[in-house]
């Protein structure tokens, strides 16, 4: 006996590569100054698989090399030996931080655009950091730029995710995706600072493969 089952699953398969924002948050709180916590160029780039469901829905992973960038300016008083003020401390860093991130979404389709919410675990590849400063000192003005080949950070991150996407052809559509990790990736004890990554994007994407497989028996 042969029995067929009607259905419906198109396979879609394809690369992206989108640029945009990150951030990485510090809850560090400066009692005689100010932490200013900066966006910074940052993206990713990678390749997508869409298992639709249906002619509406959708289900999505992704695999991606995902580049965040983080920036804090940070000012405080210099003073002297009685309090008075000399001029101001100035610090900027830098961190660096290469992931490799794994996107798993449930999407929705309106015509030509589709919306996507999901979740992202992410795997540090590598990080960096730098810091460059100066301060009054005796009538003068020290500097330092101090380069670091790690940052102590978790070697995860993880958090919710979602994606707008709008058809321009059959192969090719525009991205726009927003990432918030909540994980702190500050590797310290509880009482440490907590860092928290955010990112927004926007990029291209182009189906390379597209399979509709309609009956199986």
């Amino acid at each position: 006996m042969t029995i067929n089952l009607t259905v419906f699953g198109q396979h879609n398969l394809g690369l992206k590569v989108n640029g945009g924002l990150s951030r990485i948050s510090n809850s560090l709180i400066m009692s005689n100054g100010t932490n200013k916590i900066q966006y910074a160029l940052s993206g990713h780039g990678g390749i997508f698989y869409n298992l639709h469901i249906g002619n509406k829905s959708f289900f999505g992973v992704e695999l991606l090399v995902i580049q965040i960038e983080g920036r804090e300016h940070l000012e405080s008083d210099a003073t002297d030996k009685f309090g008075n003020k000399t001029g101001t401390i100035t610090n900027d860093i830098y961190k660096h931080i290469s992931y490799f991130g794994i996107p798993v979404y449930y999407g929705l389709k309106f015509n030509k655009l589709t919306i996507n919410l999901g979740f992202q675990a992410s795997f540090m590849l590598a990080s960096s950091g730098r810091e460059k400063g100066q301060a009054p000192y005796n009538g003068d003005v020290i500097t330092w730029d101090n380069k670091f080949d790690e940052l102590y950070i978790d070697n995860y991150d993880f958090g919710p995710r979602a994606g707008v996407t709008f058809n321009l052809t059959d192969k090719f559509a525009i991205e726009g995706t927003y990432y918030y990790g909540v994980n702190n990736i500050l590797d310290n004890d509880e009482s440490s600072p907590i860092w928290r990554v955010q990112q927004a994007t926007v990029g291209l994407r182009y189906t390379f493969l597209r399979t509709t497989k309609n009956e199986i028996e």
